[in-house]
This record gives C-alpha cells, sequence and structure tokens, in this order.
C-alpha cells in the first residue's frame, strides 16, 4: 500500500479552507450581526436560534442523502467530484441574494438555500479521506485537513470584521465567498484523480429510500465518538451563538467586538496550527483515543480559563491554550472517525458524521436562545451569556468522559515508518 504523495494530502484537504472561510464567517459574525439588524437586541436571541437551528437541520438530512447517492454514483468524473461542481457553482447564485434579504422570512429562506446547495458539495467531499488515504495515514490526512480547516477558521472571521462595517460590505463579502469557494473548487478537482464506481448501482429512488437506513448498531465504537463530537460540538456552536453578545453586553466591548474576535482566531489559528502538525504523526503512531483526550482536558481547563478572567491579558493566555488543544482535537477527531468507519457506504456514514457537527447547530441556539434571553431579561443584559459560556464548558466535559468507552481498530504500522 503506496504512501500518500503531497497532491494526495491537498486533495482531500484545500477545499475545507473554503468551507471553513464561509463558515466561520457566516456563523460568528454575519449571521448574528444581519439578525440583530433585522430585528434589534431584545429579540436577536431568539430569532438567530430559530434561522440557525433550521438551516443545521437542512444540512444534517442533505449530507446524508448526497453522501449515499454519491456512494453509488457511476458518473465518469467518480462518485464525488460532480456534486462538489455542482453543490459549490449553485451556493454561488444563492450567495448573493443574501444581501437582499430584508425580513427575518426571507433571510431564513436565503439561509435554508444555502445550507442545503453547499451541502450537496460537503456532504460527497468529506468522503475523500476514506476514499483515497489508506486508512494507516488517516492522522496525517486529518492534520492537513485540520490545517486548512483553521487557517479558514480566522481567515473568514478576519474578512467579515472588515467589510461589514463599510457601505455595500455584505455584498463584497459575499463576492469574496463565491470566489473563494468556486477557486478552491476547481483546484480539488483537479488535484484528485477519480475511477468511476463499477460496483452495483441501485436506481435514483432506490439510493434516495436507503440513505436513511444507516445501521449503527454493529458499530458501537462509531456511535461513541459521534455521542463524543455531538457533545463538544454542543459547547463549540454555544460559544459561537454568543461569543459577539458577550463581548459586547457581558465583557463591555461594544466597539471592540469585532477586533477582539479577530485577534483571538488568529491567536486561536497559529496555536491550532502548531497543535495539529504533530498531532497528525502522533495519531498515526498512537492511540487515537489517548491523544483525543488529552486535547479535550486542555481545551477544557483553558475554556474555564477564559469564562471567569476579568483581564483580558489572561483571556488572551486561555483562547491561545485552548487553539493549541482544538488543533490537535481537529486532527485526532477526525482520523479517528475514518478509523472507525463502517467501509461499505463511507459517504452515507460521513454524512452521519457530519450530524454531531449539524445537530448541535440546530440544538445548542434552541438552547441557548431562550436560556440567554431569560436571564438577560431577569437579571441583566449580559448575564445570560456567561451563562452560555458556563454551559459550553459542561458539554465539553461530557464529550470528553465519552471518549472512555471508544474502542480503537488495530492494524499494521505504515511502510516507511
Amino acid at each position: 500500500m503506496m504512501k500518500p504523495s503531497l497532491r494526495d494530502y491537498l486533495g482531500i484537504s484545500l477545499f475545507w479552507f473554503a468551507l471553513s472561510f464561509f463558515w466561520g464567517a457566516v456563523l460568528i459574525l454575519v449571521l448574528p450581526d444581519r439578525v440583530e439588524q433585522l430585528v434589534g437586541s431584545q429579540e436577536k436571541d431568539r430569532v438567530l436560534a430559530i434561522v440557525t437551528s433550521i438551516g443545521a437541520f437542512v444540512a444534517s438530512a442533505t449530507q446524508i442523502l448526497f453522501g449515499a447517492i454519491s456512494d453509488r454514483s457511476r458518473h465518469r468524473m467518480g462518485r464525488r467530484r460532480p456534486y462538489l461542481i455542482v453543490g459549490t457553482l449553485l451556493t454561488t447564485v444563492a450567495l448573493f441574494a443574501f444581501p437582499a434579504a430584508r425580513t427575518v422570512w426571507t433571510l431564513l429562506g436565503v439561509y435554508i438555500l444555502i445550507q442545503f446547495l453547499l451541502n450537496v458539495a460537503n456532504g460527497p467531499y468529506q468522503a475523500l479521506i476514506p476514499d483515497r488515504i489508506p486508512w494507516q495515514y488517516h492522522g496525517t490526512a486529518s492534520a492537513w485537513m485540520g490545517i486548512c480547516t483553521l487557517l479558514g477558521r480566522i481567515g473568514g472571521p478576519f474578512a467579515a470584521s472588515l467589510l461589514l462595517g463599510s457601505e455595500r460590505g455584505l455584498f463584497w463579502l459575499m463576492v469574496l465567498f463565491a470566489l473563494f469557494l468556486n477557486a478552491f473548487m476547481l483546484l480539488n478537482v483537479w488535484l484528485v484523480h477519480e475511477e468511476p464506481y463499477t460496483g452495483n448501482s441501485p436506481t435514483l429512488w432506490e439510493a434516495i429510500a436507503s440513505s436513511y437506513n444507516v445501521p449503527l448498531r454493529p458499530y458501537p465504537s462509531f456511535v461513541w465518538l459521534l455521542l463524543s463530537r455531538l457533545a463538544i460540538m454542543m459547547g463549540i456552536y454555544t460559544v459561537n451563538f454568543c461569543l459577539l453578545y458577550y463581548l459586547r453586553d457581558t465583557l463591555g466591548y461594544r466597539e471592540e467586538a469585532f477586533q477582539l474576535i479577530t485577534n483571538f482566531m488568529i491567536l486561536s489559528t497559529v496555536t491550532g496550527i502548531l497543535g495539529t502538525i504533530p498531532a497528525g504523526k502522533l495519531a498515526d503512531r498512537y492511540s487515537k483515543r489517548l491523544i483525543l483526550a488529552l486535547s479535550c482536558l486542555i481545551c477544557l481547563l483553558a475554556g474555564m480559563g477564559f469564562l471567569f478572567a476579568t483581564d483580558l491579558r489572561v483571556v488572551y493566555i486561555a483562547v491561545g491554550i485552548f487553539g493549541a488543544g482544538f488543533g490537535v482535537f481537529q486532527a485526532v477527531d477526525w482520523a479517528l472517525a475514518c478509523n472507525l468507519l463502517p467501509e461499505e457506504a463511507p459517504a452515507k456514514y460521513m454524512g452521519v458524521w457530519g450530524i454531531a457537527d449539524t445537530l448541535p447547530q440546530v440544538v445548542a441556539p434552541l438552547i441557548a436562545g431562550p436560556v440567554a434571553y431569560s436571564i438577560n431579561t431577569q437579571v441583566g443584559m449580559g448575564a445570560g451569556y456567561r451563562v452560555l459560556m458556563l454551559l459550553a464548558m459542561v458539554y465539553w466535559a461530557i464529550g470528553t468522559v465519552v471518549i472512555r468507552y471508544i474502542r480503537e481498530r488495530e492494524g499494521p504500522q505504515p511502510v516507511g515508518y
């Protein structure tokens, strides 16, 4: 079994930069800011919870559906690339409707459309690691993916913080999103070589009908990893939901909030990359489960420091440590998922794996919005967001404990190690 080349690693990683660039900006800054503009400060929590939750539900369903369809696709370009192309091109059209949304209902409609179309691309695309990379090298491949994700995660909010305050800034931000998504889609299509699927292929209706038939009982460790990631991403999306409001209303940095978020993203990305690079190699040699648990403990301790800090310097230290731990988590968690992935339908099960990321986008805001609204109105504006930060750490602790029930697959070490 040949060791993957640099081209192989880039081919399964680069589009993650564009995806993270887009979603990092939209979920942390663009959508919360737009909702507040449309409904005002008093209703923003509840409205944002509804919009993000419905959008995430659509994303979950779409990933599983088109992942399952792509598993049996016979297109001459391969199983994944046609969906990557079509989904990205159609998303580009939908992006330019976003600035034109002048009511909550039109904003919701556009957001649902973007979630659907972009996940037509993302559902099949995320199966490229198990498709193209031998399992012995999943740690290194996941590290490449983690670096691209982290770089996008800083680039998107940074671009949004620069453009949103300017006239027609939202429009130009959508132009930037379109350019990045299409450029990296084309680059990935060129880098990845896929053979047409030659196995038994069901009809389109049969593929659709079977897409949500996903047996999980035979794969208990995969289920435990799903539950662990589900809890941890509940923490992440609870923080994403309230971070802008936390800085503005709880800590009092209303004018500096965009800049502080940008600074946090830069710092956590730099330290995250420093954590990701060695994590991939270590995950190929040693227990992924152990490395994952250690990374979660680091993140949990750093998050508690961020929650209770009153000095901005302490906040920066906590953010930096969290970034390093989350960089390790990004690489090893994905590698462990690929290690445990059922082989017969990788994209469909990767769609299920994606639910551990998208379902928290549904549930976390539905919990966080009412909690923040209730405490802010009864105790005082800003108090609710501190409670949400504490709730996020509880989620993360649960996700860390669940890791102990996971059992990895064992096999020979890769050639050349």
